[in-house]
């Protein structure tokens, strides 16, 4: 593993010495980001838990973006026993997000730090259904947006200082610290049952806030085009 990982770093060091790296970005250039697993396996996975964009409006100032999309569900099997029926349980959670940041880069060298801000938005959605067997008829019941697992809305404010590295000319790393606050609004718990004469249940949720300080985004791959 550690002949790999130095075999990575010296092909860096060599196309990094091959190439000469000079003001890298203009009005119009503009990126793919990833984020960075490490050099063990070169990695490059979601930025953000989704897909990010980078655009330079000016030759220092650029605005990135991104979007999230997150869809997972299971089913889990009732199993009956002899002579009994049953209905399959299930649980599914979606997630769709949006992110947009401005960013000031302070230099255009290989090296670049810069400063920025931005806000971001999300709304998760959750359902769960319970499997049930044994004699007929059978009732089941369901639990949307339960208490506890993050249904609701999620608006995000922040500001940013980080450092972008060239690499080669389309290449770059970067990371950051973020300073957030966020702001969640949960969803109203609903549960019910296809029971004959029950009734849908709801509960309030408690709103919440939060101020934090992180390194989101480290590490970002950047690939321009």
């Amino acid at each position: 593993m550690f002949k790999k990982i130095a075999l990575i770093l010296a092909l860096f060091v060599c196309t990094s010495f091959a190439q000469e790296v000079h003001s890298f970005v203009g009005y119009g250039s503009k990126a793919v980001l990833f984020e960075f697993s490490g050099l063990s396996n070169l990695g490059a996975n979601n930025f953000d838990g989704g897909a990010g964009m980078k655009y330079f409006l000016t030759s220092q100032m650029a605005l990135r973006g991104g979007l999230q999309v997150n869809v997972a569900g299971s089913t889990t099997p009732a199993n009956p026993g002899t002579g009994d029926v049953g209905i399959d349980g299930s649980a599914t959670s979606t997630t769709l997000g949006i992110e947009a940041a401005l960013e000031y880069h302070l230099t255009t060298t290989r090296v670049t730090p810069y400063l920025g801000g931005g806000i971001g938005f999300s709304s998760t959605s959750t359902d769960y259904k319970p499997a049930v067997f044994g004699t007929a008829p059978l009732y089941q019941s369901e639990t949307k947006n339960a208490t506890g697992s993050g249904a609701g809305t999620t608006l995000n404010f922040f500001v940013l200082m980080g450092v972008e590295y060239f690499i080669v000319n389309e290449v770059s790393l970067g990371a950051e610290y973020r300073l957030g606050y966020d702001l969640l609004s949960p969803s109203d718990q609903e549960y019910s049952s296809n029971r004959p004469g029950s009734v849908t249940v709801t509960t309030k949720g408690t709103s919440s806030h939060s101020l934090y300080l992180s390194s989101a985004g480290f590490l970002t791959l950047a690939v321009y085009f």
